[in-house]
């Protein structure tokens, strides 16, 4: 498609001339007859808007007229029982009753009472004539208010009221009785919603259209559906029939509150009583039927002129094709030589038929031929390709002649005339079959690939040195790209955290995925680092669950300011961190009996002083213990057995202390203890304990026990409020004054 318009830019103006005012004429008569038809559809809707409102606005005025007729029937009836009860009384009274339900239709009469000029009920005929009924007083219901006042009108329609005596919904006419001038009661005569509302419904059974009988201050009277829903209420007050009392009739579009249903509404007030018929007609059931033919018609019309435009293109499509072929057969062959020259491709086209194939310049060229001194037979072709891959050049021209494959494509070595090997990328396809799907005539291109192929070799070679280079690094590496993605790792990096894959099948693993294999408690050191690119080399030491000690660098890798990725380096360092843990020991440590030497002991003790750790009245206490007559033991047997000594003496002192608690020897027989948090009384406490077990100890060698008795001095100062040298000034003062007084002995030193 992109070729076909770009023929039109080469056309002729006159042509693309003549084409688009066709199609103006076309779209222009077009849109003069969908405007006509808009228009057309739009008077049948508002002639049928109209026809609907006049026939709602004759059968309201129907309505009401009818119901005018059964206004007066009410009235005279109730007139004649007024009468009657002035009259005769009670005396045949329900003879008279019963003439009068013969006048209405059945189910209309719910009760005929009458009411003294109090209000109290004092007939009705829901009850028997042994019965009262004057419990019962109705003074308090507008319609005998009004009669008592001698208000108009002589008959008076009241709102839905609930029968007191017959205990259901009633309308009420009632009229005064008058005996010589004197107001003497009122006659009532209750009529049923639900009569008025089957009357109006037998005329409008469907719920779409509604019929409505209201007072004129637009209370509900009766409805022909959803009666119970509007019994005791009003309609808006800004229909036109309650805001003007002058207009006899009228009309109005609103939605009905009771059912949510738009519809026109006509209405007509009944000559002979303060009653509204309404009538509503539903837009959506009564404009249907036109709006179905309107739909039917834009359908029919909208596909009318679907397939007129179709058409049209169609037309336009195959003109300008025709005008096009001409063009295109022109220009064909020079773009195909375009593409070609641009795509460096040679060109070879073998008849099937004769085993002749020919080649372009370029082909020849490729190989550094002259035309006349190229091989030009199958036999001669196959003799220029490498050895090693004429079979599989074989086999991948035979699937694509038998059909097996879509085209025929390879990649080999052919013979340069100048006797080196170059690259081909050759790709053809039959062109032409015979009637029994037998090849005819194959064609294809090809294109030099040796740069590629070369390209190709050097990049697997260095991935050869690079993972040669991983797999012989004396620690773990791990690659990731800027995507967060593995790139490489070794099999060491595996080994050191225990990993079972082998390093080739994590390649491409995210990064969140390699922390989950590796468990959250051997990847707290795999995390990108904030900054990225950004962040210098970075080195952290961390230890495995299982104890290996290990040193991580986090190098990032960038290019001029684009950040490529990182990489981590791994080395395992357990056996330095041991030899420096040895290394450790042996500058802190008292070779003879484990305990810290003099150095270590003092700087522990400076550093708790320093910090502050060590405050207060019970902060902690200062011991310093020397042995007893301890040349005479090394005089008596030797230095060997001083030495025992001396590793029983600190074996006693560790056994003593609490796990807060440091010893260490200060030099010679001379050793220190330092109580931290504890007060003067337990220091005294625990210095004696010491003493006392040292005493009672026999100290054991090679030879047995000595029988000798080893008692120890020790002086006692507490360390609130001093440095550490001179709390081991204050220990010592002690300790000599310990050693005048005696010996075995604890002294406490006091400023």
């Amino acid at each position: 498609m992109i070729a076909n318009w770009s023929y039109l830019r080469n056309m002729s103006r006159g042509t693309l001339a003549r084409v688009a005012i066709a199609w103006c004429l076309i779209l222009l008569v077009l849109a003069g007859y969908w405007t006509h038809l808009q228009y057309s559809h739009e008077t049948q809707l508002q002639q049928a808007r109209t026809e609907m409102q006049l026939r709602a606005a004759q059968t309201a005025h129907a309505m009401a007229l009818q119901t005018s007729t059964l206004i007066d029937q009410v009235d005279y009836i109730a007139q004649s029982m007024g009468e009657h009860w002035l009259k005769d009384g009670k005396s045949d009274f329900r003879s008279a009753i019963s003439v009068a339900q013969e006048m209405l239709p059945d189910g209309a009469l719910i009760q005929v009472a009458i009411a003294d000029k109090h209000g109290d009920i004092v007939f009705s005929n829901l009850t028997k004539d042994n019965e009262s009924a004057s419990r019962i007083s109705i003074a308090d219901r507008e319609h005998f208010k009004i009669h008592r006042q001698r208000q108009p009108p002589r008959l008076f329609i009241s709102h839905p009221v609930f029968g007191r005596v017959s205990q259901r919904w009633a309308v009420q006419f009632s009229t005064p009785i008058f005996d010589k001038g004197n107001f003497a009661g009122v006659t009532i005569i209750s009529i049923s919603p639900e009569y008025l509302s089957r009357a109006l419904k037998d005329i409008f059974p469907e719920p779409g259209n509604v019929a409505v009988l209201l007072r004129d201050d637009g209370a509900y009277l009766a409805r022909s559906h959803n009666l119970d829903k509007v019994l005791g209420k009003s309609v808006p007050s800004d229909r036109p029939f309650v805001t003007s009392s002058k207009l006899q009739s009228g009309s109005y579009e609103a939605i009905a509150p009771v059912d949510g249903v738009h519809r026109h509404y006509a209405w007509h007030r009944t000559p002979n009583a303060p009653l509204i018929l309404t009538l509503g007609l539903s837009d959506d059931k009564a404009l249907a039927p036109v709006r179905a033919s309107i739909r039917a018609s834009m359908l029919q019309n909208a596909l009318g002129i679907g397939l007129l435009l179709l058409a049209s293109i169609w037309i336009t499509l195959l003109y300008l094709k025709n005008r096009q072929q001409t063009m295109a057969l022109v220009s064909s062959s020079e773009q195909l030589a375009l593409v070609l020259r641009g795509g460096n491709l040679g060109t070879w086209d073998w008849d099937l038929t004769t085993g002749k194939p020919q080649f372009n310049k370029r082909w020849v060229n490729m190989l550094g031929y002259q035309a006349p001194q190229v091989p030009i037979t199958p036999s001669g072709w196959e003799k220029l390709v490498h050895p090693d891959d004429l079979e599989q050049v074989r086999v991948a021209l035979n699937r694509h002649l038998r059909g097996e494959a879509a085209q025929y494509e390879a990649e080999y070595r052919i013979r340069h005339h100048d006797s080196h090997w170059i690259w081909f990328l050759d790709r053809g396809k039959v062109v032409g079959r015979g009637p029994d799907g037998q090849p005819l005539r194959i064609a294809g291109t090809v294109l030099d690939i040796t740069a590629r192929k070369h390209a190709e070799a050097a990049e697997a070679e260095y991935h050869e040195r690079t993972a040669t280079l991983l797999q012989r690094f004396p620690g773990g590496v791990l690659m990731e790209d800027a995507e967060d993605a593995v790139v490489m790792t070794n099999q060491l990096f595996c080994d050191l955290f225990e990993l079972p894959n082998a390093p080739e099948t994590l390649s491409g693993l995210p990064h969140a995925r390699l922390r989950d294999m590796l468990g959250e408690s051997r990847a707290d050191w795999l995390h990108i680092p904030d900054g990225r690119g950004r962040e210098q080399r970075k080195t952290i030491e961390v230890t495995t669950p299982g104890g290996r000690a290990l040193e991580i660098d986090w190098v990032p890798i960038t290019h001029e300011k684009d950040y490529l990725g990182r990489v981590w380096l791994v080395r395992d360092i357990s056996e330095r961190k041991q030899q420096e843990a040895r290394l450790t020991a042996l500058a802190t440590t008292d070779g003879l009996t484990g305990l810290p030497n003099r150095r270590s002991f003092m700087s522990y003790l400076e550093s708790l002083l320093r910090n502050g750790a060590i405050a207060g009245r019970d902060s902690g206490a200062l011991l310093m213990l020397d042995l007893d007559y301890f040349k005479r033991v090394n005089d008596t047997y030797g230095h060997p057995i001083g030495d025992v000594v001396l590793q029983h003496t600190a074996r006693i002192i560790r056994d003593c202390l609490r796990e807060s608690d440091t010893a260490g020897r200060l030099g010679g027989e001379e050793f220190a203890v330092l109580l931290p948090r504890t007060s003067l009384e337990d220091a005294r406490a625990l210095a004696n304990r010491l003493r006392e077990k040292l005493a009672g100890s026999p100290v054991p060698t090679e030879k047995g026990d000595i029988p000798i008795t080893i008692t120890i001095s020790i002086g006692l100062t507490m360390l609130a409020g001093v440095s550490a040298k001179q709390a081991l000034s204050q220990a010592d003062e002690a300790l000599y004054a310990a050693k005048t007084s005696g010996r075995n002995q604890v002294q406490v030193w006091l400023p």
